[in-house]
């Protein structure tokens, strides 16, 4: 949460719908993100037109409230000083009630479910990994790997679809083409016609072909 209260307008790209995360928020005191660096993280479309909608609205809250110069911070009081954590703990906790859910529920769930439904998704776990702003991809892996997705049949499907397309069967028949012209040279030299050596680099050069 500490990053989301640090947040500043300028770190927010409307336009390429990014969210430079460059600082924390912990106790009244700025300091360096999770990681310990800085990141970039993709915003949706929706939550970027939202953020784009509560800028215009802090410029009009601005001119009601007398502030000069409007408050640089995303999220802040009415004061214009950045929103404490007890404030979010407080209003998360009438909107679970709303919704009848557990209040046991913090704002650091929505992280988690942030990330387990980008995995169930099938996003890449390094993406989820940079967006989370984790130092290490284990970390990443051993707090989510429950939810990654454990078949996934379309990508075997995809492959039937490269090998038994048309360009796909192309590949395969240039393929062997060049595999018995190859081996029409070896023989030629003396060397042996389908020996260990030659035949894996044939099969690896079709492979890396077909990929």
């Amino acid at each position: 949460m500490g990053e989301a209260l640090a947040l500043q307008w300028e770190d927010l790209d409307g336009f390429g719908r990014e969210l430079r995360v460059a600082r924390s928020l912990s106790r009244g005191q700025v300091g360096t993100p999770k990681a310990g660096h800085g990141r970039t993280v993709d915003l949706s479309q929706v939550l970027a037109e939202t953020l784009g909608q509560l800028e215009q609205s802090r410029i009009r809250e601005a001119l009601l409230l007398g502030w000069q110069p409007v408050p640089p911070w995303i999220f802040c009081t009415r004061a214009g000083t950045p929103m404490d954590e007890s404030k979010v703990r407080r209003a998360m906790r009438h909107v679970l009630r709303q919704a009848t859910l557990p209040l046991h529920f913090s704002p650091h769930c929505l992280r988690h479910t942030y990330a387990s439904l980008m995995l169930q998704q099938g996003e890449s776990l390094t993406y989820v990994q940079r967006q989370l702003g984790h130092a290490s991809i284990n970390l990443t892996a051993d707090t989510y790997g429950k939810w990654l997705p454990l078949g996934n049949k379309a990508a075997v499907d995809r492959l039937d679809a490269t090998i038994f397309s048309e360009s796909g069967s192309k590949v395969v028949a240039d393929g062997v083409v060049e595999e018995e012209e190859n081996s029409e040279v070896v023989g030629k030299l003396g060397g042996p016609c389908r020996g260990r050596t030659y035949g894996p680099l044939i099969k690896s050069q079709l492979l890396y072909q077909l990929s």
